[in-house]
């Protein structure tokens, strides 16, 4: 695939978009709200990882046939994993978070690309990014989230980090959280959600050359957050709820959702406003 180079939208940035038989049909439904209310993010370059067990490339630009007219867009075909990587216990969950790391920083040369998840309902016209997100070149740039499930997780990030030479320089940290309980589901600590999330593409570029094979946890929020915080790059929160979007992962509610808005945007266009 041809890398995506921007070179007139301000932000310089990419709107990268995961789907597969489940999602696409998420995407489906909320899309005639980013018509209505994201039309600033949709005029940007938008790549397109599209699961390849589910069909290629003339399946899929069949199946996408909805978003359009779209600018500049493209797609990538993810047919991972290959036949010499351990599957064993892999999620389709997991195959496709795998794609948000391993395919943007390999084909995307804009300064940040924009992950925003397949049932995020657009309620309202977005603000514009402000400046101020930016000013320090954050590497993540996303809502602020207050626990990780499994509790297990941030311990074992910390264990294989320290085996990743990259991840050992001087200033570098780990999180060393309480140790967990016998039992314990979830810990409590400062990361983000990426259902909507800013991703500098070379702070990209680093994680997924530190990564293995497989994620060393199958998450790509917590993967590239826990990187960002071993190596004390900048992370700006953001609470993207508060600006016209909703991510509902309820189908029915979602649903629900998509058709309120809908409607009130017919009768606003009837009374004028």
């Amino acid at each position: 695939m041809n890398q995506i180079i921007d070179t007139h939208n301000q932000h310089q940035c990419t709107l990268v978009l995961g789907v597969d038989e489940r999602t696409v049909r998420q995407l489906e439904g909320v899309w005639p709200t980013w018509r209505l209310y994201l039309q600033q993010w949709l005029s940007w370059p938008v790549l397109f990882i599209c699961d390849a067990k589910a069909g290629g490339a003339d399946y899929w630009n069949r199946r996408l046939a909805f978003t359009k007219p779209l600018g500049e867009w493209a797609l990538a075909l993810w047919d991972w994993p290959t036949l010499d990587i351990d599957a064993e216990g892999m999620t389709q969950r997991e195959r496709m978070l795998t794609a948000f790391v391993r395919v943007p920083p390999a084909v995307i040369e804009t300064r940040y690309w924009l992950k925003l998840d397949t049932d995020v309902v657009a309620t309202a016209q977005f603000a514009r990014c402000l400046p101020g997100w930016f000013q320090d070149r954050p590497a993540l740039v996303a809502s602020a989230w207050h626990y990780t499930k499994p509790a297990t997780w941030p311990a074992l990030l910390d264990d294989w980090a320290d085996t990743v030479p990259a991840l050992n320089h001087p200033g570098m940290r780990r999180m060393d959280l309480p140790p967990v309980e016998p039992g314990q589901e979830t810990i409590r600590n400062k990361r983000i959600a990426s259902w909507c999330c800013y991703v500098l593409t070379a702070f990209s570029k680093i994680a997924a050359d530190c990564a293995p094979d497989r994620l060393p946890i199958p998450s790509q929020d917590t993967y590239h957050h826990y990187i960002a915080y071993r190596r004390g790059d900048p992370i700006q929160k953001v609470a993207f709820k508060n600006m016209g979007l909703a991510c509902i992962t309820s189908d029915r509610r979602r649903k629900r959702l998509v058709d309120e808005v809908l409607l009130a945007a017919d009768v606003g266009k009837e009374l004028g406003q």
